[in-house]
């Protein structure tokens, strides 16, 4: 019993009535597959045989497209036997469909026996058709080969008159775009539709498959899944069955998941059914996202009529779900596809794709993106396609991305082979965009692959700073590729560059070394004597013998400072987003007193950081203004400087936070702020570098002594000198644990031990010849020596800053020797005392907004190279304030006001005062 076929039935009942009269019919049965056209075509002949009809039966097969008549010959065998045909009849059939014979279909006596042929088809069912009613039932139109659908056409022409029934069943979809089928079609006198079952006729087929006490949600879930197709309901039934997922627990979800497995086997029966929608969607599916039309056809070796039919078929053979549109339905039915494929048919049709691909002329990231899929590269080409995906993916920031493309193409790259080599280094160099702590070792592993000493070389001398100085691996390759490239000879430039990028990396890994410390000055002297443009690797190794000459303390202040100097005049400031120069040179500017000189480098490394928005570089270019400003003494707009950098490296690593805590926390020192020094302290992570380490020792010990804990914070000074010791770092301006070692020696009556460790800071202050530093260490002695020799020291002490270096200095020098004289009961000592207390408030709280234009003036004064003190006195001067007003207010001589006036004039190539508010970055009325 065919449930809600009520209508379809009279159809067909009435066609078989209209054929017993006489007269011919033409019944088409339409519907999607499995939706009981061929059960509508059944009770069709059965109605048929019961009334007396002879009724013959065929249909299309897939595998049997190509098998000329195939579907005829099986509708007419069954008439052999039974009628006693004529052999010649028959077997004049074949050579219809033979090859290129001039005789054949093609020619001119094939075009006669085929016509002959299908005249005697029309004569024989006419005589048997007078004898009684003939019904032809022929199933799968869209299947049935050329010759027997051109032979169903002329009959389907000719069945006026006769007591013969044609009915025919065209699935939707399958062979639509065939004019044989709609010719046949086009020629129908009944149509009938086959549709799927209502929800109330799911229902009483799942209850009559399994049993009456199923539940409405179980039926309704049938019904979802199949859509009312009968066909697909049974199945699902009679497997819901055998898996015991209806009585007794009526499992519902897993009938979903049983839906799903029932759909992905009818597009694969499909697939083998039909040729051209099983080369479209495998070659759509290996395509994916790349998949266009032309690119379809090209890879599936298609015309755009097949594959326009094969999206048709699909449509109606796998409809899509609820909610899909034609490109998610598409995309679902690849997945299937692809989850069917081998590895073996995968890797071959995605490597056609990729082939396809490039010869479409199509990018590199899309030619390597199949290659992903191909189980085992062998052929060089690919592996050069991934390498070249690799680098556009650099180029289009998206490291990420490239680092995929070069570890596929490592899977199947001989261990001991070059190409390996070559590969592992361009992981590592994509890595370092990750910030990957596996590249140093795949940088390593690339050079001990490499098989030239030269090319050795070549990556090691590109291994970036931070790497070489973290992994202790990489800085012993490094020396040992050092060691084996020797000294180059001469006029071997290449050779030359390599050393020098070398020597670099060997003496930047070993900052910490005190034979390495020591003798940069010297390095720096050779490099001097063979005076010439300096290569870019010559500039690297400069900038770390500066730095390691500036923290070993051993050479004049001004030595240094010039060294500094020329490798800045030589460096371009776009560096500064990836060299050396911003992180070791102003450290060195700030213990030679010369912030001036990083002044405009500094201003045009933030235009190139502000241009590219790299917050990082930004950042540090904040705390190198915040660190030249500390050495001025300014720490009110140090302290600024160095929130804004933090700021600047809001959820970046602690790599990115250095060089702002190093500010934040030399502001910490300078004015003993103990609520700054535990924000830092408490926020930070163990410090593996070695100004860190002494920085966060000095921090801890000063709060140890705010807490009145003297021992702790001797204890910490102590630790931290041992290791700045030991590292060969004896440059006085870091030495804040010295200093502070004095002075609690000096709180605990251990005069003798203060002393000691006052002359030690002194004599290396002396050596190092720097004004504040050489300051402090006077200020030291004075404070820690009793009587007039400790006064001199003090006077010494204020006259090396009155002109230049840390005004900061200035006033703690002023405080102290105003405090020494007061002690002594001298006149001088109150005036000494209230200026440093003024000077040090003023520098302090020094207003930073840019509405009062302090960042802006002090910016001006540090390009034109002016000094703390000409800076004070040209500010003086721009608001209108007089000689003798400004000396009044700076409790200096008027001698001095002019002489720095006269500078200040001088450095910023002006002639007067009326001048001065503009080149200060001054309103002339404030």
């Amino acid at each position: 019993m065919l449930l809600e076929r009520e209508q379809e039935l009279a159809v067909l009942n009435e066609a078989v009535a209209e054929a017993r009269a006489g007269t011919g019919v033409l019944v088409v049965v339409e519907g999607g597959t499995g939706a009981g056209t061929t059960a509508l075509l059944n009770r069709l002949a059965e109605r048929a045989t019961a009334t007396g009809a002879l009724v013959l039966r065929s249909g299309g097969i897939p595998a049997e497209r190509t098998v000329p008549f195939g579907v005829l010959r099986r509708l007419v065998l069954p008439l052999v036997a039974e009628r006693d045909l004529p052999a010649p009849l028959l077997t004049a059939v074949p050579p219809i469909a033979a090859g290129p014979d001039p005789a054949g279909p093609d020619g001119e006596a094939g075009a006669v026996v085929r016509a002959d042929t299908l005249h005697w088809l029309h004569i024989l069912f006419a005589g048997l058709s007078a004898e009684r009613s003939v019904v032809l039932a022929v199933d799968d139109l869209g299947w049935v080969d050329d010759d027997s659908l051109e032979a169903l056409a002329h009959l389907a022409a000719r069945l006026d008159g006769l007591r013969m029934l044609l009915a025919v069943v065209r699935k939707d979809g399958l062979g639509t775009r065939d004019p044989l089928v709609g010719e046949i079609t086009a020629a129908a006198t009944h149509r009938v539709r086959a549709c799927g079952l209502s929800r109330r006729g799911t229902a009483a087929l799942v209850t009559r498959h399994l049993g009456d006490g199923c539940p409405e949600e179980f039926r309704r879930t049938c019904h979802d899944i199949t859509a009312g197709r009968p066909k697909d309901v049974r199945v699902l039934c009679d497997r819901a069955r055998l898996r015991r997922l209806g009585a007794p627990h009526w499992h519902t979800q897993r009938l979903r998941g049983l839906g799903e497995s029932l759909r992905r086997e009818r597009l694969l029966s499909m697939l083998r059914r039909e040729p051209v929608l099983d080369a479209f969607l495998k070659a759509t599916a290996v395509l994916a996202d790349q998949a266009t039309d032309d690119l379809v056809a090209r890879l599936a070796g298609l015309t755009g009529q097949q594959c326009a039919y094969a999206l048709e078929v699909l449509t109606h053979t796998w409809p899509p779900e609820p909610g899909h549109d034609r490109a998610a339905h598409t995309r679902a039915a690849c997945a299937v596809v692809l989850q069917a494929m081998g590895d073996e048919e995968s890797s071959r049709r995605h490597r056609q794709a990729s082939a396809v691909l490039d010869a479409c002329g199509a990018g590199p990231e899309e030619v390597a993106l199949p290659l992903l899929h191909v189980d085992r590269l062998g052929d060089p080409w690919e592996i050069h396609q991934l390498r070249a995906a690799a680098a556009a993916a650099r180029r289009r920031g998206a490291p990420e991305t490239a680092v995929r493309y070069l570890g596929r193409a490592l899977v199947d790259v001989p261990a001991g082979s070059h190409v390996r080599a070559e590969l592992l280094y361009e992981l590592g160099v994509t890595e370092l965009d990750l910030k990957s702590p596996v590249a140093g070792r795949h940088f390593v592993q690339a050079a001990r692959l490499m098989p030239r000493l030269r090319r050795r070389a070549e990556v090691v001398s590109s291994t970036p700073m931070d790497i070489v100085r973290s992994d202790p691996e990489v800085a012993a390759l490094v020396r040992e590729t050092a060691a084996g490239l020797g000294t180059p000879r001469e006029g071997d430039r290449q050779g030359s560059y390599l050393a020098m990028r070398l020597e670099a990396r060997a003496r930047y890994a070993g900052l910490e070394d005190p034979g390495l410390v020591t003798s940069a000055t010297r390095r720096l002297l050779d490099l001097d004597e063979q005076r010439h443009v300096a290569s870019a690797a010559e500039r690297e190794l400069r900038t770390v013998l500066v730095f390691s000459a500036a923290m070993g303390g051993q050479s004049d202040h001004r030595t240094v400072a010039g060294m500094a100097r020329q490798v800045l005049e030589e460096e371009p400031a776009h560096s500064a987003l990836s060299g050396l120069a911003l992180e070791l040179l102003p450290p060195v500017l700030y213990c030679t007193d010369s912030p001036q000189v990083v002044a405009s480098w500094l201003a045009a490394a933030r235009l190139h950081a502000a241009q590219e928005g790299n917050a990082t570089t930004l950042s540090r270019i904040e705390a190198v203004q915040g660190l030249a400003l500390l050495s001025r003494g300014e720490v009110g707009a140090a302290r600024e400087c160095g929130v804004r950098a933090l700021a600047l490296t809001e959820g970046g690593t602690p790599r990115d936070r250095v060089h702002a805590t190093l500010v934040q926390g030399h502001v910490a020192l300078a004015v003993s702020d103990a609520a700054l020094a535990e924000r830092l302290i408490e926020g930070a992570e163990p410090a593996a570098d070695l100004r860190m380490f002494a920085l966060f020792g000095a921090l801890k010990g000063m709060l140890a002594e705010d807490r009145g804990n003297l021992p702790v914070a001797l204890a910490h000074y102590l630790d931290c000198g041992r290791v700045l010791e030991r590292a060969g770092w004896v440059n006085p301006a870091f030495a804040h644990w010295q200093v502070r070692v004095a002075l609690i020696h000096h709180r605990a009556a251990r005069t003798a031990d203060a002393l000691a460790a006052a002359r030690t800071h002194h004599e290396r202050a002396l050596a190092w010849g720097a004004p504040t530093a050489l300051s402090r260490a006077l200020r030291l002695l004075g404070t820690v020596t009793e009587g007039a020799p400790g006064i001199e020291f003090l006077r010494q002490a204020v006259d090396i800053v009155e002109t230049e270096g840390s005004r900061l200095e200035l006033a703690h020098s002023l405080i102290e020797l105003g405090r020494r004289l007061q002690r002594e009961s001298l006149p001088e000592g109150d005036r000494l005392f209230r200026r440093g207390r003024r000077l040090a408030a003023e520098l302090v709280n020094a207003p930073v907004d840019a509405g009062d234009g302090g960042p802006a003036r002090t910016e001006q004064a540090l390009t034109a190279g002016l000094t703390p003190a000409e800076t004070r006195v040209a500010e003086r001067a721009a608001r209108g304030l007089s000689n003798r007003e400004i000396a009044e207010e700076l409790e200096t001589s008027l001698r001095a006001v002019e002489r720095h006036l006269t500078s200040s004039y001088r450095k910023f190539r002006i002639t007067g005062r009326e001048q001065l508010a503009h080149a200060m970055g001054m309103d002339a009325t404030r």
